[in-house]
């Protein structure tokens, strides 16, 4: 497909008539129409059937669809980037991160590094670590931060920084009938946590399998409780009293004197990374986020 073609079958996509892709690309109806046409013969098989004035998608053209997006949101970015050289201005630093480092660390991270790059136009994307490496090795993003290790042929990682796992619940009552402080107050094995009903992340993030697997060395069974998605959404259900969360240290330290912080026994490492492209050279306000987020992170709860 040419580039005319995919701009014409996602305006379709979009509006479901030949009007609208019309009004939206700013042509005439019959020149949407015949690049319809042209796509069509070009691969062979039919986009659209037209049903009461209305063009529906083929099996063929909704499997198509997700990849179109993607290629439009990057003829976009191309766009963007050219206009802003026009202007003489500086492209934006796309950075990828996992949610529950977006929560925290991030703000902190930003506030370091806006002292060296008060003006440069910053986008951030919260994803799960295997999109984020996905997604630097199309180029989607220049500088991304991820936990545990993501490999990929066309991703160069980064040490940032080395955490654990801790176990997150509501603190216990002092005898003024108060909570504690906040922060690290001892120890718990990982057989105590499972024998309750705890929230853990999902098995297909990086740190969920470390914990599945360390669960397996243990020869433990974790059963029922519930799971999620971010360590973040973890503690915040910690908090409300479901059960004890097991997390990264990380997210942990945005703790407060509501919940205790016990480090988990036997010890399950938690490591940051940053991703880049691989084979380019970084651009230095990629380092210097780096830079932040390492001086953030490097004392974790």
């Amino acid at each position: 497909m040419r580039i005319k073609h995919v701009e014409v079958f996602n305006a379709v996509m979009l509006t479901g008539t030949v009007s609208g892709a019309a009004r939206l690309l700013h042509v005439t109806q019959p020149a949407v129409t015949q690049t319809l046409q042209h796509a069509e013969l070009q691969l062979g098989y039919a986009l659209f059937t037209r049903q009461r004035n209305r063009l529906v998608p083929t099996r063929e053209a909704q499997a198509l669809y997700p990849e179109v997006q993607r290629l439009v949101s990057q003829l976009e970015s191309v766009r963007r980037l050219a206009g802003a050289l026009r202007g003489g201005q500086q492209a934006a630093l796309r950075i990828l991160v996992v949610p529950s480092l977006a929560v925290h660390a991030l703000p902190q991270a930003l506030a370091l590094f806006r002292k060296r790059h008060p003006s440069l136009p910053v986008a951030i994307r919260t994803l799960h670590s295997p999109e984020i490496a996905q997604a630097i090795a199309l180029r989607e993003g220049d500088v991304g931060i991820v936990f545990g290790h993501s490999p990929h042929p066309a991703v160069q990682q980064v040490p940032v920084a080395q955490g654990r796992l801790v176990c997150v619940s509501p603190a216990p009552p002092t005898r003024a009938g108060r909570r504690g402080t906040a922060g690290t107050v001892g120890t718990v094995e990982l057989a105590e946590v499972l024998r309750s009903s705890f929230i853990r992340i999902d098995e297909r993030d990086p740190i969920g399998a470390m914990l599945a697997e360390q669960c397996t060395r243990e020869g433990l069974a974790p059963e029922g409780g519930i799971t999620v998605q971010t360590h973040h959404i973890a503690m915040t259900l910690a908090a409300q009293g479901f059960g004890p969360a097991l997390v990264d240290s990380f997210t942990a330290a945005a703790a407060d004197d509501t919940l205790q912080v016990r480090t988990l026994v036997p010890e399950v490492p938690v490591g940051i990374s940053a991703l880049l492209p691989q084979g380019e050279r970084s651009p230095q306000p990629a380092d210097d986020l780096i830079d932040a987020f390492r001086r953030v992170v490097s004392s974790p709860a």
